[in-house]
């Protein structure tokens, strides 16, 4: 046989080799399991809920939870996150422990009474999924010292960021909400922290 066509012979059994050995090491290794990343703590914060409560972050105690900020006038992004947050809620309303908040950035004009017309509009279960407000300094504060989101300046120039936060108050991650991708992939990371003990 030429020198060549060995060659070539024994990169190809080389190559089969390699191949089969990796898919054997994929198959047969134990998974790795990614934990996700803690980015911050959420501290106590004291607001209202779509019918007037007070809403303290002892409410969501022992729960997983998505944030986010919005107001209920804004046409730009809040309509888009909040149908996402809709489509997250109808997703896990039967799932106990998975609540959602979101927290109005014009507290001036968004009442209780008013957040309590913008949860029937998205036919949101209010036991599952709150509307909060409170005063501007109570609301700022939150969103910038505990999320790291928005401004202090301009805090209706809010983040369209959702925050997904564990069962001891940890943030676990952040996700555009008004991408679908990044969603989807909030959704995974959900049902993740959910096997987490």
């Amino acid at each position: 046989m030429p020198v060549k066509n060995f060659r070539i012979t024994l990169l190809i059994i080389l190559s089969i080799f390699l191949f089969i050995t990796y898919t054997v090491f994929l198959f047969l290794s134990p998974k790795k399991q990614f934990d996700l990343p803690v980015l911050g703590q959420v501290f106590d914060f004291h607001l209202y809920d779509e019918e007037g409560k007070p809403f303290s972050l002892s409410e969501l105690q022992g729960d997983i939870w998505i944030a986010n900020f919005f107001f209920t006038t804004c046409a730009d992004i809040c309509p888009v996150m909040s149908r996402n947050m809709a489509a997250l809620h109808r997703s896990f309303d039967l799932v106990d422990d998975v609540t959602q908040v979101s927290i109005t950035v014009n507290p001036e004009f968004d009442s209780s009474g008013v957040l309590m017309k913008y949860a029937e509009k998205f036919k949101a279960n209010t036991s599952k999924w709150h509307f909060l407000t409170g005063t501007r300094a109570q609301i700022t504060e939150l969103a910038v010292k505990s999320f790291k989101l928005g401004s202090i300046e301009e805090p209706v120039f809010h983040s369209p960021k959702f925050a997904l936060v564990d069962r001891k108050g940890w943030i676990r991650g952040y996700y555009d909400g008004v991408q679908s991708g990044e969603v989807s992939q909030l959704f995974s990371d959900i049902a993740s922290l959910l096997k987490e003990k």
